[in-house]
Formats: C-alpha cells, sequence, structure tokens
C-alpha cells in the first residue's frame, strides 16, 4: 500500500475490495450527472446545473470535492478564448436548444476520489455525436498504448497530434495541468483530514497533487498528472487514473472522462458499463 500527504493519502496498490468500492462510487457519480443531464432544459444556466448536482452529491454522501461540479453549456464546452481556471467556473449562460453540453465532477465518498464527465447535446445534433465517435476512439487506442508500454508523455502527444491533424482543437490542453488524465486517490482517513473549505474543494488532496507535480519537475519521480510534459516521460505507473480527452470542433466540445485500471502486468478500464459506451 502507497501512502502519503501526511500518511492520509494512498495512490496505488489498491484492493480489490478497494477497486470495488471505487467502481461503485464511479458508477454513483455517473448517476448524478445523468440526474442532472435528464433536467437540463432551454433556459436554465450553468449554474443551475451545478447547483442540482452539489444537492445530489450531498444526498449520495460526498460533501467535498477534488474539483467542484462544472456544467459547460454552448460553445463554452469548447473552452474558447482566454481560458482560465476560473472560467469552469459556472456562470448565467443560459442552454439552448442544440447546445452542447458538458458535466463533470470529481466527488470524494468516503475518502474515495472519482472524477466522471459526461457529454450530449440538448436536441439531436449529428455534428456532436460524430464528435463524441471520434473522441471514444482515444478509449480504445489510449488503452492499447498503455499495454504496449508507451510513455505516458507519448500518449498525450499521439492523442493532440491525432486530434489537430483532423482539424480539431485539443481542449484539455487547457485543463489544469494540461491533462490527458491524473491519479485517483483515496483519503485513508476522513475523520484526521483537514476538512474541506467551505466551496467544498479538499485541500489536502490538491496540496498532495501540488507536491506531487513538484516532486516530479525538481527530483524527476512520476508525477501524478498525465500530458505531453517532460514529467510524464514515464512508463504508465501503477494505481488509478482518470482519463479525459477533450476535443473541440467548432462551437462543439465533447469529452468522457472514466478511471482506468494500471498494474505491473496490465491495464484496463475499471468498468465498461459507462454512459458514453450506451
Amino acid at each position: 500500500m502507497a501512502v502519503h500527504g501526511a500518511g492520509l493519502i494512498e495512490h496505488r496498490d489498491f484492493t480489490d475490495a478497494q477497486l470495488n468500492t471505487f467502481r461503485r462510487h464511479q458508477a454513483t457519480s455517473f448517476a448524478v450527472l445523468a440526474e442532472v443531464a435528464a433536467q437540463l432544459t432551454p433556459g436554465v444556466t450553468e449554474r443551475d446545473a451545478t447547483r442540482w448536482a452539489m444537492k445530489a452529491f450531498r444526498r449520495e454522501g460526498a460533501d467535498r470535492y477534488f474539483h467542484l461540479p462544472v456544467a459547460l453549456f454552448g460553445e463554452r464546452t469548447t473552452l474558447p478564448g482566454e481560458w482560465t481556471l476560473e472560467s469552469f467556473f459556472p456562470t448565467d449562460h443560459v442552454l439552448a436548444a442544440g447546445d452542447a453540453v458538458v458535466l463533470d465532477a470529481s466527488p470524494i465518498f468516503d475518502g474515495f476520489v472519482v472524477d466522471t464527465s459526461m457529454s450530449f447535446s440538448v436536441g439531436p445534433s449529428a455534428e456532436h455525436d460524430m464528435a463524441m465517435v471520434d473522441d471514444l476512439v482515444y478509449r480504445d487506442t489510449i488503452l492499447a498504448a498503455v499495454r504496449a508500454g508507451a510513455t505516458f508523455s507519448e500518449i498525450a502527444a499521439t492523442v493532440d497530434d491525432d486530434m489537430t491533424g483532423r482539424g480539431d482543437r485539443n481542449c484539455h490542453q487547457l485543463h489544469p495541468e494540461a491533462v490527458l488524465g491524473h491519479r485517483a486517490v483515496r483519503i485513508t482517513d476522513t475523520s484526521v483530514a483537514p476538512p474541506a473549505d467551505p466551496s467544498g474543494f479538499d485541500a489536502l488532496v490538491i496540496g498532495w497533487f501540488i507536491e506531487g507535480i513538484t516532486a516530479a519537475m525538481t527530483r524527476g519521480e512520476p508525477s501524478p498528472t498525465w500530458n505531453a510534459r517532460s514529467t510524464s516521460d514515464h512508463r504508465p505507473a501503477p494505481g488509478l487514473w482518470a482519463v479525459e480527452p477533450h476535443l473541440g470542433r467548432g462551437d462543439v466540445g465533447v469529452k468522457w472522462e472514466e478511471l482506468l485500471v494500471i498494474d505491473e502486468n496490465d491495464a484496463y478500464w475499471l468498468d465498461d458499463d459507462v454512459p458514453h459506451l450506451h
């Protein structure tokens, strides 16, 4: 068992029972996003969607987050313009018929951090459907590359080359740390962990990531983030990884996010019963 963060963060060597718990919580997170999606009709705002998500997550037992729920409507699904971290926060942008939607949430259930995303359009959209088909190809190619032993940076660069070569925009380059993916971790004892801040952000988990990124930059240790940078120039590291390729095409952005299990001998998706495969 690998534990860090003053002994409070476990990031690899999860037991089968723990993986089953991650799987159950991932399914709950997807169910909450689907519940919110079912309420989205023209006229609601991003703030409405995130408020409904947080209420549902509290009902399901999550009161802290690696990051707060995100709702992006229309052109904002492509992370346009001078996009910053603050741009992910919900706005009063009003949903319109035909809009693309991205919902993303990283709730923490009993110390288990999961991260999920789903994309859809409000009403039929052939453009959205085709973009999602292309984005889902990466579910197969990323897994195959991990199994083949490609480095994390090689995999991220290949995804970028494929997107941009087709004329699409690599939107995950605008995610924090330009991540194609990042570790999913477990707080080993939430009773002694610092409380989440009033907004719900979990300082312990975020602090652990910052320490890990710093160690990767200064000491060459494997980074908890997965991108095309030199800190990811290593073979896939064992553990749980939230993978989130985010593609932009015109004013339509699509992404999916789910957990990938990597161990010393193999890699596999934690669950094949996920919304983007239906």
